[in-house]
């Protein structure tokens, strides 16, 4: 009887593990922020992301104040995020995060994908604490991004996209 119950504790925590982990990336979607809306600003480089969700590569995920953005146009790529992880060589003399810079150097490879899904790739050229930022933007406004770092465990972030205002 005893071993039953531990048999059914055990597959109760796996089934809600593996159905929590299973979850599609979609999220809810941006209110108000219509499919041509979205479209129309990543083709003009006129969007906002909006950080709900930060996870770490080690630590737990937890949600943000969506006071944290990624402001993108044309010219200017403005990034205020928060950071949490490894850190494997220091910065010597600096108060300000790695994710918390502003460029107007870096290259940028988009695609859209069949499903309205956009895959964007930035990629900083003059500030290379960066390698990397991917982002996945859904129709419905909701985005992942993984931000690859050059001295720093990777992170992930999970919030909306919106035309900039």
């Amino acid at each position: 009887m005893k071993q039953a119950f531990h048999y059914l504790v055990i597959s109760i925590l796996f089934v809600s593990i593996l159905s929590s982990g299973c979850s599609g990336s979609k999220q809810a979607a941006a209110p108000g922020v219509s499919k041509e809306a979205i479209t129309e600003s990543i083709n003009k480089g006129e969007w906002v992301f909006t950080a709900n969700y930060v996870m770490p590569q080690s630590g737990r995920s937890r949600p943000t104040n969506g006071l944290y953005t990624v402001t993108f146009n044309a010219n200017t790529f403005v990034v205020y995020l928060p950071y949490f992880g490894k850190a494997y060589s220091a910065s010597i003399g600096s108060s300000q995060g790695p994710l918390d810079f502003k460029t107007s150097d870096f290259d940028i490879a988009k695609e859209q994908k069949k499903d309205g899904q956009w895959s964007l790739e930035i990629k900083p050229k003059d500030y290379k604490e960066v390698q990397s930022m991917n982002f996945t933007i859904y129709d419905n406004g909701s985005a992942d991004l993984n931000v690859t770092l050059t001295n720093r465990s990777p992170i992930s972030f999970r919030g909306n996209v919106a035309p900039k205002k």
